[in-house]
């Protein structure tokens, strides 16, 4: 059975990490199965977003598989290979052009927690915790860090990482890591109905959107003008963008081609 199960939901792809028994860890299959499902998605103009979860309620994932009898390390490094699987995992969520949702439905530790910090949303299970435990054991999270630089405040980002001390779910929204933290039983429907709004935007925004905020993300504020004020005109361009200030004047609901 492949380890990372791909099933249509709605307007949404579900990608779900099988390895329940291993706290749904990480191994080679598993991240290439995400990237996988990230990436094929070119010709599936009706999905708008995909999310990103682990089987059960106990672990979303509990980071690389360190058991001595795992089966593809994703710590490896082959020389002849110019990535890490785990950089080729995050490079995909970067190129996928639809919104990535992260349902945290248990523990997010080390690996789990730097995959829930790389998508554009984690609504998160409010049982689960979420940290980085490999200080203690002796490394540090190097592959994850860029990330979670993005997304920690830093002092938090450093308690984390130089405690090992996971934090609630609760404590993570406070700092504002996480978007939503809601019970177990309601975490489905808190995915769905962000599904449901984005769903409602323009493909082509949403697409065009992600790619400029990554850019602007590591440009100086002049570059960053710069750059803004030559894409705008770009995007106003797309079918997209015609539709939608035609339904706006018109009063209707648009309808929209994802060009």
């Amino acid at each position: 059975m492949s380890e990372v199960r791909c099933e249509r939901r709605g307007a949404a792809r579900w990608l779900t990490i099988a390895r329940e028994s291993s706290r749904n860890a990480l191994n080679e299959a598993v991240l290439d199965g995400l990237r996988e499902g990230l990436l094929s998605l070119d010709d599936e103009r009706e999905i708008r977003a995909v999310v990103i979860t682990g089987a059960g309620d106990k672990a979303f994932c509990a980071g690389g598989d360190l058991k001595p009898t795992a089966a593809g390390d994703p710590f490896r490094v082959d020389p002849a290979q110019l990535d890490n699987p785990v950089v080729k995992l995050f490079r995909s969520i970067i190129d996928c052009p639809v919104p990535v949702i992260a349902r945290v439905n248990g523990h997010a530790l080390a690996g789990g927690f730097g995959l829930a910090c790389a998508t554009d949303f984690a609504v998160v299970a409010d049982h689960a915790r979420l940290g980085v435990p490999e200080a203690r054991i002796g490394i540090f999270p190097m592959m994850i860090l860029p990330y979670m630089l993005r997304t920690i405040p830093r002092r938090k980002l450093l308690e984390l990482c130089l405690t090992g001390e996971p934090m609630t779910a609760a404590e993570a929204l406070a700092h504002g890591i996480v978007n939503h933290v809601v019970p177990q039983a309601e975490l489905d429907g808190k995915v769905e109905a962000l599904v449901s709004s984005i769903a409602q935007c323009s493909p082509s925004a949403l697409r065009m959107g992600r790619r400029a905020l990554a850019t602007i993300e590591d440009l100086s504020l002049i570059e960053a003008l710069e750059y803004a004020q030559r894409m705008l005109p770009l995007m106003a361009r797309t079918q997209d963008a015609r539709e939608g200030f035609k339904a706006f004047n018109e009063r209707r609901a648009p309808v929209w081609t994802g060009r």
